[in-house]
């Protein structure tokens, strides 16, 4: 598949986005593509669509049709077909950077999207979708995503906690239990529960899944020539079996059949 660029936010933005991306198809061309659940939230907007058809499945039923929408932290795998000419801008949200800036209740939008005009009132999505169309240069079209983004009034209270709890299964690759979570980071398991469903949009132990898996396909990355036993134990996984899992539930292969599959937009994806 077409690879995206990418584009790093401003400093001031870091804490919120980890990256944009643009997608670029061109007219005649349709390609697949695939993308397994992230740890992120995002929004993804079509600037140019020339066949205004959208087609995006998670487990089978419409995830999104339009050409502008928000996107929670899915549990499973998103998939669909790109039919040129598409230029797809995608925003890539920090865990906590959604609910950060808009103050959304992230577990409303688990494995759920909705328009930006419905996420944003009509208003404010019109004039931010007119000023990313009206000049398709992609430089200008994330300055505008930035400018917008700057002017938002962003949620600092009560956040640390949860902070310090992303920092911890960060450095432990994913490969970590609740009950050590709650003891390293001295935290109560019902209020690290409801916070994470508010303010990321999945229970601790799903996160922590998902953020194994992607730590996961990174040493993958790193290191093509490993064995599936040796990578199984480097990411953190009981065996090879218990890795073989999640593999298949976030990818819908076996590990011995991930060949089969776009690695190179995998990948990109994953290192957000």
């Amino acid at each position: 598949m077409t690879q995206p660029t990418t584009y790093l936010p401003p400093p001031k933005l870091q804490d919120y986005i980890a990256s944009y991306g643009i997608l670029e198809i061109p007219e005649g061309v349709s390609e697949p593509y695939f993308s397994p659940p992230l740890g992120l939230s995002g929004f993804i907007i079509e600037s140019i669509n020339t066949h205004n058809k959208v087609v995006s499945k998670l487990e089978g039923e419409d995830f999104f049709t339009e050409n502008a929408v928000v996107t929670g932290q899915v549990t499973y795998p998103v998939y669909g077909q790109l039919i040129g000419h598409v230029k797809t801008i995608m925003v890539f949200f920090r865990p906590l950077g959604m609910y950060q800036l808009f103050g959304t209740n992230m577990g409303t939008l688990k494995n759920k999207s909705m328009t930006l005009v419905d996420f944003l009132g009509k208003r404010k999505a019109d004039k931010l979708l007119s000023k990313i169309k009206e000049d398709q240069n992609s430089e200008h079209q994330i300055q505008v995503l930035n400018d917008f983004f700057l002017g938002l009034n962003t949620i600092r209270k009560d956040i640390d906690n949860i902070k310090r709890v992303l920092e911890y299964i960060d450095i432990n690759q994913g490969g970590i239990s609740i009950k050590e979570i709650e003891q390293n980071c001295h935290c109560h398991r019902k209020t690290l529960e409801r916070h994470f469903k508010k303010m990321i949009g999945l229970s601790p132990k799903v996160y922590t899944q998902i953020y194994q898996f992607k730590c996961l396909i990174n040493i993958l990355q790193t290191q093509p020539q490993i064995t599936w036993s040796q990578l199984a134990d480097q990411a953190g996984y009981y065996d090879q079996s218990h890795m073989s899992r999640y593999v298949k539930e976030y990818l819908k292969v076996s590990p011995n059949s991930m060949v089969e599959l776009d690695m190179d937009f995998i990948n990109y994806l994953l290192r957000r």
